[in-house]
């Protein structure tokens, strides 16, 4: 029973790395002036039935198609895209080059030859920490939105049918941290966290940091009480699920343990009309950068789309500049431009 433990404290301290890693990274990123893609609060609407969509799409092909075909497209394909979110995440530590690049082709090969849980683990984490650095939520109302709607989104799925276990064990892949129940054994049987319930509750915490240290000034306040409060809520989650030995949905238990505490921070330092009016890109941003945002269309042509995914290949190996990159979207966007 001890070896249980392990387990489920080694999913609470991934969850937790990735956030924390995350939040500081979303931070540099808004503060280098990279904000491309944002949520809002109509978008935040939206996303408790486009989940349920994709979700319930799921469930019906693994019902109907036969399972080792499916799991085996499925996982070929986040095995692809894992390549690029680890590469996305190494890039931030090392120059990307020939040699990280096989590197990340060689981690990604050996989880979906292997299914080791430890190469899965590593990409989940750059999955992770890539999701939450490059799409960010604007202000905490579509935040408050997302949560509180996949709260009842994961309370429906869970409780209400079989249909988010069975797509959850049914789909191997870098979608969720692995970890053996029992380490010290044959680790066939293996305790599961998804992604969705690190980044989900990632967008909010990244937020806080930024709010905390940027917009009121506060140090670290805001961001240290989401990260304990969520700490605690996944021991919450993990305790709750070995009382009743059954699997819980964690946003059940996440969305409150996080809310509460920072209402009533907010509450205490007087700082609900900060919080009210708060947006992640207005903190770095200046007027002329706020004038270039407006301006940008957000359509993409097939043939950008297409100039995108060789650049995206080129730079896994670093045979192409940042710089680079960049100047063949400006001449892009140029091009455009004088056609039109």
């Amino acid at each position: 029973m001890s070896q249980i433990y392990i387990a489920l404290g080694f999913l609470v301290s991934c969850a937790v790395s990735v956030v924390s890693v995350a939040s500081h990274r979303c931070r540099n990123a808004l503060m280098r002036g990279k904000s491309e893609n944002t949520l809002h609060t109509d978008e935040a609407l939206s996303m408790p039935l486009n989940g349920s969509v994709m979700l319930f799409s799921l469930y019906v092909l693994l019902r109907f198609i036969p399972k080792e075909f499916f799991n085996a497209l499925i996982s070929f394909c986040l095995s692809l895209l894992s390549i690029f979110a680890l590469n996305a995440f190494v890039k931030g530590y090392v120059k990307a080059n020939i040699l990280t690049g096989l590197l990340c082709v060689g981690i990604a090969t050996v989880s979906y030859m292997t299914g080791s849980w430890i190469a899965n683990n590593v990409l989940a984490f750059a999955f992770g920490v890539t999701a939450l650095e490059s799409l960010h939520v604007g202000g905490f109302s579509a935040s408050f939105v997302l949560l509180i709607g996949l709260f009842f989104y994961d309370i429906f799925w869970v409780f209400g049918s079989d249909v988010m276990l069975t797509v959850a064990t049914g789909i191997d892949g870098p979608i969720k941290i692995l970890f053996p129940q029992t380490i010290f054994g044959d680790h066939q049987q293996k305790s599961l966290l998804g992604l969705g319930d690190i980044i989900v509750p990632g967008f909010f915490i990244c937020q806080t940091l930024v709010f905390s240290k940027d917009f009121v000034k506060r140090g670290n306040l805001y961001f240290a009480t989401a990260m304990v409060a969520y700490t605690l809520s996944l021991f919450n989650t993990m305790a709750v699920m070995l009382i009743f030995q059954h699997g819980q949905p964690a946003l059940l238990f996440i969305v409150p343990w996080l809310l509460i505490s920072f209402c009533a921070v907010a509450i205490y330092q007087g700082d609900v009309r900060a919080a009210w009016n708060f947006d992640i890109l207005t903190v770095f941003s200046t007027s002329s950068d706020e004038k270039t945002r407006d301006e940008e269309t957000s359509h993409e042509e097939e043939e950008s789309l297409g100039m995108f995914v060789w650049a995206s290949v080129l730079d896994l190996f670093g045979l192409t500049s940042e710089e680079e990159v960049k100047s063949d979207a400006d001449g892009a966007k140029l091009k455009e431009k004088k056609e039109a």
